[in-house]
């Protein structure tokens, strides 16, 4: 076995190699004695266990390259998918870092013989690309809506309950309607969902294996629901895979214990110290952070000193608190991707495991529960507030993670005696796990909290601990889960469009009485707040990423738009009830309006009251509730606009306007100084271009500008490393930024930064293989416009060639599948017909700018004309000249013509299932194509064979029938399945403007 262009790979797989996978995969690590059994025991019993229960410290992630290693021995043991489930904001996302790890092992220059081995057996059939994609669901809008590009690729992504819950149940938070129908097949078939630390997720556990329990999953693979803890739960804890039985549950063993690193990390001293403040509910929010930063500065001198709060308000005013000069970092969960890199990039190699300790200068991490799950930090002393017994675990896991040191590492509980059982993040158990606690360990005053007892907290000892604690301090809030019925998951099946009233996933994932779902912030400078229609337009030039986004529970943000200014209780994990709906102080702003921002061109200025889950919500930076360490809803102070820094698929942009000077100046490492001159004058000279007789197309001009921009700047700076001097490095593409607001009219408005720079664009030449082209945006699939649009603008694709390259990309991913040879003949005819409906002489004059000569005068009908799908403006331009009617499917016809084409058939292939899936093949017609009135309705051809076709036609009311009866034959997320095999297909062959595959002949799905 030998993989193209990498050294020779082992003859015969076995278990035995795992060991020299992982070693390869992770610089030489080895496996340890727990990691080599569940490979065994998955292998033996032919089956995953129902939980894993491993200490903290003792690699959980390495689950994920179990499930690897098992697919390339035993692919029907192994989903084709593996989802990590961490209800948390990760500061250090360890389980997407190890993912990445275990993918570029198996990239073309594989990292070993055993990694070349298991390479050659994960590849699909036909496919170009990666062997393992590796995808991290966040919330908001993101750069590219497809995050697998084929259902045949293995994959592992990682995402919390909110993004992969509602994404199985045909919700997703964040996913347009048009393609929840993909992200449910994608969650919901052929794969592993592990939820790491299941305490925190009965709820989604409870309704994921109920949703799974009412589909008779005829043809698609039901997926398999792993728990895993590091709190070591009670038998009658553990979650079952089914509703009967007992679960099987895998841990270590003694020979964990006598492995020499292993059994290092299980004893590793520690030793807890509980300290009580004496306080009551008016002092409480200054005493006890000053409680914490004290005793924080007193353990300062053993070196990394972490400090966990409960709540974002807890830690910053424990922060504030910190003495003048303390070498000191925040970490909470709720904080833009940009900003936590670049507090990580600072100061990760001072906190994490394995660091340099020749450094030894003290350091204190203040964070939330971010750092309970995935954050491979080592700190030499904890102070924690108190906390349900799994919680504390989890915290007292990033103390002496290796037990490397000497003598026991200090740990403090520090207690605020208002506390009752009403708490609002941890409910009860917070209060039943002090008073349990603090009859075994005698508490300490806070003037002299080394005087108390303590007790030893190793791993080992806290799983006896744990096994000794009442069921009080250790379950998490007993919520109200809904039933779910077939009902509701039928409701939720009907994806576009989507059903009125629609019930919400939310107490579904989480349960009744939590707080409520996340919703997506991006703050944007530029946007006048007496100009509100011009924010829609602005956005669109510049679509939000999710690098620049940060999540919070939907009633924070209310308060912040409101001014509503309680207590906030804002924590990194669902509160134990939900606070009252803000209601405006007086004098305050609750006239504030925000942009909804679901897609380019989508966007809806709306009120706070009108804010819903899941939303992705852009504010002007003027609004404040942000600063570099994150959710920030006390500061009034403009928000910095980072959008500059975020990584656009390595491509990155610049807009010169006047939001630049507050994203140089904040971002220094001396951001209170003033700023030098020879910074103040390149800047100067960068934001006067544009107004000044420099040429927009002197592309070596503006590089010049930027080149002594970034010559100013210190390399440290981000904007100096994430844009400017990869600008500098590489051919640039300059823009002027006028953007039409009205085809119709012409009227145009100048949005405020005048030009827009970024590495231009390649060549419009065919890609190499599996490389999509640059004019190519997948978000853009769901319009008309952006369906059509070529990935190389210019460059236009025939019809039928389209057509035949879809088809056959779609049999070939069904193949790869193992879907059966009926099914696979259907899914292959539904994408050789899909676009039929595009012969419409109306689209295809559309496709030729709106000039219905050209249109006539071409060869062969178009399925890609050569318009930029960015340029908007351009193509509701060519609609309207075509005489298209707004809002009208081509997919209509599409489906109209391909039932003409199946009239009478008795070969293998379905005709009803083949019709809906030409309907829905841009994610419409779940159950129902929109209804529109053709005013001026045409005839359309399309052979000899077949009947003429008037457009006016435009709705099937049979459609809702069908769609039924296919989620009975196919099972729910079966249909969706397949579905997405012709969605994908179509996305692959757009993206790299594939045409008719060499040897395929006209009649081959026909």
């Amino acid at each position: 076995m030998h993989g193209t262009g990498r050294q020779a790979t082992v003859a015969e797989l076995a278990a035995a190699h795992f060991a020299d996978f992982v070693a390869e995969a992770h610089g030489g690590r080895r496996p340890f004695p727990w990691q080599q059994a569940l490979l065994d025991r998955i292998l033996a019993d032919g089956r995953w266990p129902d939980v894993i229960d491993v200490p903290t410290g003792l690699g959980k992630t390495t689950v994920l390259d179990v499930a690897v290693f098992v697919a390339a021995l035993r692919p029907d043991l192994a989903p084709r998918r593996t989802f990590f489930v961490v209800d948390r904001r990760l500061v250090v996302d360890e389980a997407h870092e190890h993912a990445t790890a275990i993918r570029q092992a198996l990239g073309a220059d594989a990292a070993g013989p055993v990694c070349g081995a298991v390479a050659d057996r994960l590849r699909a059939v036909g496919d170009p690309g990666e062997v393992l994609t590796v995808a991290r669901m966040r919330g908001g809008v993101t750069w590219d809506r497809v995050w697998l590009e084929r259902p045949d690729r293995r994959a592992i992504i990682t995402g919390t309950i909110d993004q992969v819950g509602s994404r199985l149940l045909f919700r997703g938070y964040g996913v347009s309607e048009y393609a929840r129908s993909i992200d449910a097949a994608l969650v919901g078939t052929d794969s592993l969902i592990v939820v790491d630390e299941a305490h925190l997720a009965a709820a989604f556990h409870t309704t994921a294996r109920a949703a799974l329990d009412l589909d008779r999953w005829p043809i698609a693979r039901r997926p398999v629901l792993v728990t895993m803890s590091a709190t070591n739960p009670a038998d009658d804890d553990r979650p079952a895979a089914t509703g009967i039985g007992t679960p099987t549950v895998h841990t270590i063993s003694t020979a964990d214990l006598d492995h020499p690193d292993a059994g290092q990390r299980l004893r590793a001293g520690k030793r807890l110290r509980l300290v009580q403040v004496d306080t009551n509910r008016r002092k409480a929010a200054t005493e006890v952070p000053q409680v914490m930063a004290d005793l924080a500065a007193r353990l300062a001198d053993r070196g990394v000193v972490a400090v966990v709060a409960n709540t974002v308000a807890r830690a910053r005013a424990v922060f504030d608190r910190l003495p003048a000069g303390t070498d000191a970092v925040l970490l909470t969960g709720r904080i833009r991707p940009i900003d936590r890199d670049l507090l990580l990039k600072r100061h990760y190699q001072r906190i994490k495991v394995g660091r340099d300790r020749s450094d030894d200068r003290p350091f204190i991490v203040v964070a939330t529960q971010t750092i309970e799950v995935g954050a491979n930090i080592d700190a030499d002393a904890l102070i924690s507030e108190s906390a349900p017994l799994p919680a504390l675990i989890q915290r007292l896991g990033r103390l002496n993670r290796l037990g490397q040191h000497d003598a026991p590492a200090p740990a403090y509980l520090v207690h605020d005696s208002t506390v009752d059982a009403d708490d609002p993040v941890y409910g009860p158990a917070r209060l039943a796990t002090w008073q349990w606690l603090a009859g075994r360990i005698t508490p300490a005053a806070p003037a002299t909290p080394h005087h108390g007892d303590f007790r030893d907290v190793s791993p080992a000892a806290l799983r006896e601990l744990r096994a000794q604690a009442p069921a009080a301090a250790v379950t998490a809030v007993d919520r109200y889960v809904p039933l779910l019925n077939p009902a509701t998951l039928d409701a939720w099946t009907r994806s576009s469009p989507t059903p009125h009233p629609d019930p919400p996933v939310a107490p579904y994932l989480h349960g009744i009485g939590t707080e409520p779902p996340a919703v997506t912030v991006i703050w944007r400078a530029g946007l006048p707040t007496d100009e509100t229609e011009q924010w829609s337009p602005t956005i669109d030039i510049v679509p939000p990423v999710a690098d620049e986004a940060i999540e919070v529970p939907i009633y924070a943000l209310r308060r912040l738009l409101t001014g509503t200014d309680p207590a906030d209780l804002t924590a990194d994990v669902d509160l134990a009830a939900a606070p009252d709906e803000p209601t405006p102080t007086p004098g305050g702003t609750a006239d504030r309006l925000v942009l909804r921002y679901p897609h380019r061109g989508g966007g809806e200025v709306i009120s706070p009251a009108q804010i819903r889950p899941g939303d992705t919500i852009v504010l002007p930076v003027e609004y404040g509730g942000c600063d570099q360490f994150g959710w920030h809803p006390a500061s009034r102070a403009p928000v910095v606009d980072v959008a500059d820094l975020a990584r656009r698929r390595g491509r990155p942009l610049l807009r010169i306007g006047p939001h630049l000077r507050p994203l140089v100046v904040s971002y220094r490492p001396d951001p209170q100084q003033p700023l030098r001159p020879d910074i103040e004058a390149a800047l100067d000279a960068l934001l006067a271009a544009p107004t000044a007789d420099q040429d927009p197309t002197d592309a070596a001009g503006y590089r010049e500008l930027l080149r002594a921009l970034a010559t100013a700047l210190t390399p440290d700076h981000p904007l100096h490393d994430r844009t400017l001097q990869p600008m500098v490095d590489a051919d640039l593409h300059v823009t002027r930024t006028a953007t039409v607001l009205d085809a119709e009219t012409g009227r145009s408005w100048q949005p405020p930064f005048p030009l827009l720079l970024t590495t231009a664009r390649q060549p419009a030449a065919r890609q190499p293989a599996g490389g999509r082209g640059p004019g190519y945006r997948q978000a853009e699939d769901d319009s008309e416009a952006g369906s059509s649009a070529s990935a190389y603008p210019g460059r236009r694709i025939h019809l039928d060639d389209h057509q035949r390259a879809v088809a056959a990309r779609a049999a070939e991913m069904a193949r790869n599948l193992g879907l059966p040879a009926p099914l696979t003949a259907s899914v292959e005819s539904a994408a050789r017909w899909h676009d039929d409906g595009k012969r419409d002489t109306r689209f295809q004059a559309m496709l030729h700018a709106g000039r219905p000569e050209l249109a006539e005068l071409a060869p062969q009908p178009l399925a890609k004309s050569g318009l930029d799908p960015a340029n908007l403006a351009e193509a509701r331009r060519a609609q309207h000249a075509a005489g298209y009617p707004p809002g009208m499917r081509h997919e209509a016809l599409s489906a109209r013509i391909a039932a003409a084409r199946l009239a009478g058939h008795t070969g293998d292939r379905d005709p009803e299932l083949v019709v809906h899936l030409v309907a829905s093949h841009h994610g419409r017609n779940r159950p129902l194509l929109p209804p529109v009135v053709d005013d001026r309705p045409v005839k359309v051809a399309v052979s000899g064979l077949l009947p003429l076709f008037d457009s006016a036609d435009t709705v099937d009311w049979s459609a809702p029938a069908r769609f039924a009866h296919l989620n009975d034959v196919c099972g729910r997320w079966g249909l969706a399945l397949l579905e997405t095999v012709v969605r994908l297909a179509d996305i692959w062959a757009s993206a790299r403007d594939e045409e008719t595959p060499a040897g395929d002949q006209e009649g081959t799905a026909l």
